[in-house]
């Protein structure tokens, strides 16, 4: 946790140039509609933690292509750098991937609307196949899965608003599955005049809320009992461009939480490099 904080604040103290338009970028754990331009290509190396009790560390490596100008297609490696017995079913951050989960998707920009200079609202289709890496409780591993979102909102050059959800299951490995993920997110962004000016840094500022709702796990093919449940995040990221370059940071804080002891979380933690090319 110590090496993720001291990150987060450099992260916050860095000074970035002006960005140069790069594309599919967005918030840290909430959906967003931004997709990469025609013949684009994005790497992001994503450090993620989750706390429960005892603190998750992983970090996510991601390859991302811009097929045509509103259809992306998308590579995401997961390497556990230190495990829990049971991590919480969830995706970290909703456009990376599971937490222990290799991932190819797509996404699909299939509606946009222009609204003045600068301005605009979209929605964005994502749908996405999933391999499982590790067993998600000791001794359990379960079969591939899907995760399937939407997400719409208006994006302009100062202002932000996203809303999605989606919805994320395995299949049964020998009777074992860990329970159904489904979430909502809210995503509300500044970008403040002074960012904007050609000569300082370009940083944008979020505030993500994240709901999610779990099923119950399966195990020989029997519901578990007690085990799923409901939480709710709420926390600030931000956003700093330059170039080819690409820095995030953000911390997610548990407001409600309605599921097993094992499973309460504390806080959690991400931060992303990106770079375009």
């Amino acid at each position: 946790m110590k090496s993720v904080c001291v990150a987060a604040g450099l992260l916050w103290l860095s000074f970035v140039p002006p960005a140069m338009g790069q594309g599919g970028h967005g918030p840290a754990f909430g959906l967003a509609t931004p997709t990469l331009p025609q013949g684009g290509w994005n790497y992001n190396s994503t450090l993620m933690s989750v706390g429960t009790g005892e603190r998750s560390l992983m970090t996510r490596q991601s390859l991302w292509y811009g097929l045509t100008e509103h259809l992306q297609l998308n590579a995401s490696v997961p390497v556990a750098l230190r495990s829990t017995p049971a991590s919480p079913t969830t995706r970290g951050g909703t456009m990376m991937g599971g937490l222990s989960s290799l991932e190819i998707s797509t996404y699909w920009r299939f509606h946009r609307q222009y609204l003045g200079v600068g301005k605009r609202f979209e929605s964005t289709l994502l749908v996405g196949g999933l391999y499982p890496t590790r067993d998600y409780v000791q001794g359990r591993r379960s079969g591939p899965g899907v995760h399937l979102a939407a997400v719409t909102g208006y994006a302009s050059r100062s202002v932000y608003a996203w809303a999605g959800g989606g919805y994320q299951h395995y299949a049964a490995r020998d009777g074992d599955r860990p329970g159904d993920l489904r979430y909502g997110s809210l995503v509300f962004g500044w970008r403040p005049g002074y960012f904007r000016r050609a000569s300082t840094p370009d940083w944008r500022l979020f505030v993500e809320a994240l709901g999610e709702s779990v099923g119950p796990e399966q195990h020989d093919g029997s519901a578990v009992s007690g085990s799923g449940g409901e939480k709710l995040f709420v926390g600030p990221t931000t956003l700093g461009l330059y170039g080819a370059w690409g820095l995030s940071a953000g911390l997610l804080i548990p407001m409600y939480q309605d599921v097993p002891q094992v499973q309460e979380e504390n806080l959690r933690l991400m931060f992303n490099f990106t770079y375009w090319f």
